[in-house]
């Protein structure tokens, strides 16, 4: 097969899962959004059509049969109930698997025909639902433990029932509607059901069908030896009974399926890109321009006009900087690629906290390099998933609380000069720092006598040590202090930087701020100890000119004052090079940069100005080294190494 259809297919393929995640979510808010329905069943339809054309059988009937449900949602003859989304939602997530699975080349871990028999009980169920009428039929299709909610002792008591070769059966009972007694019918069938096997589970339970707490229906899981057929026949010998559904019940399909979904099937790297054809056509011009003006640079070299070689430079400098420009536009793209996943994980994160939870996301149309959103996405997560189990409250609380019980949720991009900011602010609880202080100390992370007053800088620095929790339990979602050190080391490894704002009653808001592009930055060269280095301009904020007496000791803290705000002063050459000088100039060139605390000054020699460089990456021998970024080549051919601000105390 073609490797260029290959990789269209799977890359079309996400985009298309990406986007029904979306509607499902907006379904899942308002089951009558016709717009989301009709979309969703567009997309299927389209994803079936090009598996079958790839010769993915097995995904093309299930894309068919999940557009059939969609259909039955299209004609009014179906509702979006929240049994049916988590169906769908389940399918869906299938269909993602099965795509991986495809596109490695590996044996699929789904089994289809297990999702296609659910889909295809729910549309049984829902005809039996319209037509009514005495239908005692069987359908032998297997049932799951998928909305039973099995219990460990009835897993047990399942397994055991498997071992000792008796067959596990689910019975749906459906009395009649002018039934006089339910609770005597409802009697009768348990006994019958006693009789010819062991009950495992009743829901509702046997107590409460006694005691007639039940509508018309309910639902019997137990073990036996007998046919499909015999109990069914049984069971329709009590009178008063509508309808008897029979199914093998496999606990095993819902183990499986109960599995929690892993945040790397959230998000995924970026594989491919779309890039617009009036790019393609600015960059051929530039890319003939400049081969014109080599062979001219290549006649002027010749001749030896010095005027002509001076204004060919020019020419070329002019394109080479366009085609750089029009080169790092094609690396962006929009910040939605990764945010558009976030109501689909917010929705399951709710779902397994009970809590409800409103996600807006402003600002997703912004631009990041490619491989900044490879690396955001993570850290991204790990706040939210974080103020959802930490920082917003139950519902019960938040009414307590006087707030309202839907929490909001907020994900704002911004873009500032050279950086982007994503902000991420919830309305919960907000940060106690007197439990963070507590936790610090029962941890071991500081003395009793320390850390008295807790401002958000030093909180941030507790909360982002590894291994530091403030959950009483370890669950699905957190728990396991696993969280902001990975988003600072993230961020720090991309040359960003993370802060925050809380306040106790009213929520927590993070800043992460980026730069647009790794691949070249603008940076300011600076001399020390005849040594090249180069600091990226989004952490510089100014660099001043001081008199040599005008530094100060504070507290073993060299600082100088910069209108009227104390500084805190690094002696690069001490802590770069580990070269004291004896003696230094009276007039001290310092370049004043944003550190995680606050504003440092960068000690130098002499600053050489600012460029555009290419950033490299390390070797992995050196890739570590404290207070280095990166490299990269200069213009004169010589190395220069790029400080990391962040990490260079």
């Amino acid at each position: 097969m073609d490797k260029s259809y290959w990789e269209l297919f799977f890359g079309e393929s996400e985009e298309y899962l990406s986007r029904i995640n979306q509607f499902l979510v907006a379904l899942e808010k308002d089951s009558s959004d016709t717009a989301a329905i009709n979309e969703i069943f567009r997309l299927i339809h389209t994803l079936k059509g090009m598996a079958a054309t790839m010769g993915f059988n097995d995904l093309a009937e299930f894309a068919h049969k999940i557009e059939d449900i969609f259909d039955s949602l299209r004609s009014g003859r179906s509702s979006a109930d929240p049994n049916l989304m988590d169906i769908i939602f389940s399918c869906v997530d299938a269909i993602g698997t099965m795509l991986e699975d495809l596109h490695n080349k590996r044996k699929s871990s789904i089994v289809v025909s297990e999702y296609i028999n659910r889909l295809e009980d729910f549309m049984s169920e829902e005809e039996h639902a319209e037509g009514g009428g005495n239908v005692p039929s069987a359908v032998t299709k297997p049932d799951t433990a998928a909305n039973m909610d099995i219990t460990p002792q009835e897993k047990i008591s399942i397994e055991s029932a498997l071992k000792d070769g008796f067959d596990i059966l689910k019975v749906d009972i459906h009395l009649a509607k002018d039934c006089p007694m339910k609770e005597a019918r409802a009697f009768l069938v348990i006994i019958r059901v006693k009789q010819i096997g062991k009950i495992i589970k009743a829901v509702p339970s046997e107590e409460d069908i006694r005691e007639g707490k039940f509508d018309l229906s309910f639902t019997i899981i137990f073990a036996t030896k007998e046919s499909i057929k015999v109990v069914k026949d049984e069971l329709n010998r009590v009178l008063e009974i509508e309808r008897v559904d029979v199914k093998e019940f496999n606990y095993s399909f819902d183990a499986k399926e109960a599995a929690p979904k892993t945040e790397a099937s959230y998000l995924k790297k970026i594989q491919s890109m779309r890039i617009p054809v009036e790019r393609l056509d600015k960059i051929m011009n530039f890319m003939g321009e400049l081969s014109i003006a080599k062979s001219r640079l290549m006649q002027t070299v010749q001749s030896g006009d010095l005027a002509s070689i001076e204004e060919t430079s020019f020419i070329i400098d002019r394109l080479v900087s366009a085609l750089q420009d029009e080169t790092l536009q094609m690396r962006l793209l929009p910040i939605s690629y990764i945010l558009d996943a976030f109501p689909r994980i917010v929705r399951d994160f709710t779902r397994k906290s009970n809590k409800d939870v409103d996600l807006r996301i402003i600002g997703s149309e912004i631009e990041l390099d490619r491989v900044i959103l490879d690396e955001i996405g993570d850290p991204i997560m790990h706040i939210v998933r974080n103020a959802i189990d930490h920082g917003i409250e139950d519902i019960d609380e938040r009414r307590k609380s006087g707030k309202n019980p839907k929490a909001k949720l907020l994900i704002k991009v911004s873009r500032q000069k050279g950086h982007v900011i994503i902000e991420i602010s919830d309305d919960g609880r907000g940060i106690d720092f007197e439990e963070l202080r507590r936790k610090a100390i029962e941890k071991g992370m500081v003395a009793e006598n320390e850390l008295f007053n807790i401002d958000e800088k030093a909180a941030l620095d507790i909360m982002a040590t590894p291994g530091f929790s403030t959950s009483k339990e370890i669950t699905d979602i957190s728990g396991r202090g696993v969280g902001l050190d990975v988003v600072r080391t993230k961020l720090d490894a991309l040359g960003g930087r993370i802060d925050l704002e809380t306040e106790i009653g009213k929520g927590t808001r993070f800043f992460l701020t980026l730069p647009l592009t790794l691949a070249i930055i603008k940076a300011m060269l600076v001399s020390v100890d005849n040594e090249i280095f180069a600091v990226p301009l989004m952490n510089i904020r100014e660099s001043v000119k001081i008199d040599a007496d005008t530094v100060k000791t504070i507290q073993n803290r060299e600082v100088i004052k910069v209108r009227n705000e104390i500084i805190p002063l690094i002696r690069l050459d001490k802590e770069i090079c580990a070269h004291y000088k004896k003696e230094y100039p009276s007039r001290l060139s310092v370049v004043v940069v944003e550190g995680r605390i606050k504003s440092l000054g960068l000690l130098v020699d002499k600053i050489a100005g600012e460029q555009d460089i290419v950033v490299k990456p390390l070797g992995s021998m050196i890739r570590k080294v404290k207070g280095i970024a990166g490299a990269t080549i200069l213009g004169d051919g010589k190395v220069a190494l790029i400080l990391d601000v962040a990490n260079i105390i």
